[in-house]
């Protein structure tokens, strides 16, 4: 069974629509790996990817899975309009 994702492997970064996101983080093998990104739907965290963490790391790929808006240790805004469908794409690419 794999684990949960390692903690120490969480990262946090301010998008440039001012809130603070937290996602994991590995490291590609070489610089020729393109990055992964996974995204977790409703209602979910970055842990879903646990499975698909533990394949892909293993083949080198660099990988970023964030905790959407709203979820795990990422900002909690109230206001409806901060996960309209722009706002959150925006969000990603800041990632």
């Amino acid at each position: 069974m794999v684990a949960n994702l390692d903690i120490s492997s969480y990262r946090s970064l301010r998008t440039s629509r001012g809130y603070t996101y937290s996602y994991y983080f590995s490291p590609p093998s070489s610089p020729t790996k393109p990055t992964l990104i996974f995204l977790h739907g409703f209602p979910s965290t970055s842990n879903d990817w646990r499975y698909q963490v533990a394949y892909f790391k293993e083949k080198g790929f660099r990988l970023i899975e964030p905790d959407m808006l709203g979820y795990g240790g990422t900002d909690k805004p109230l206001e409806v309009e901060a996960y309209a469908g722009n706002g959150l794409a925006q969000d990603v690419v800041d990632l």
